[in-house]
């Protein structure tokens, strides 16, 4: 054990596998910078931009998710089998199903106590960044020389997992942010200067 760490051959390395903690700072760094200081949303303007900017952070994470499975798809389509492509459609069709919920607009209004509100976004708001470390990582292993098999057995399910509890996170921030399902349904309220 003690070589490895010397030598900085770890079974990761060897394998070409990528672990959450392997990923570099700049790839996470930059979604962390943009989680929105909540204390701020004191007013329509500002909290509507800081939702933006933090939404469309976590969505280019994700994009790169799926640009990466659809990618190994088109290089490796002759070794794929279709039960595997299958699963990366399904995959894929998660990550939309997230992006719908992190395109969800309205009148961002904290829900309940200010104080207990605040504290839960941010607690999801830590998972969130979180899974999409957990699923970058996973999604980099599929395209190194771990066999598809092997990914498509651990991997993909674990991914399945991570983005089914990414949806269901970004639902229930929605909610506490006063942008549930039914602000889709709400007119928007003119505002006079």
């Amino acid at each position: 054990m003690e070589r490895q760490r010397q030598t900085g051959t770890t079974k990761a390395a060897r394998t070409g596998r990528t672990t959450a903690a392997s990923l570099s700072f700049a790839e996470m760094g930059t979604l962390m910078e943009k989680m929105p200081a909540y204390t701020r949303y004191t007013s329509h303007a500002p909290a509507v931009a800081a939702e933006r900017v933090f939404r469309r952070a976590m969505g280019a994470r994700l994009k790169e998710c799926g640009d990466r499975l659809l990618g190994i798809v088109e290089k490796k389509s002759q070794i794929m089998s279709g039960e595997m492509e299958q699963v990366v459609d399904v995959l894929v069709e998660r990550i939309g199903d997230i992006f719908r919920r992190l395109d969800r607009e309205g009148t961002v209004t904290l829900v309940g106590g200010s104080a207990r509100t605040i504290a839960e976004i941010e607690q999801i708001d830590t998972r969130l960044v979180l899974i999409i470390e957990e699923s970058l990582a996973l999604v980099h292993n599929l395209g190194t020389d771990v066999p598809a098999t092997a990914w498509f057995k651990s991997d993909a399910p674990r991914l399945a997992r991570g983005l089914g509890e990414f949806n269901k996170l970004t639902e229930e921030r929605n909610y506490l942010l006063g942008l549930g399902w039914e602000s889709e349904f709400r007119k928007p309220v003119r505002r006079t200067t």
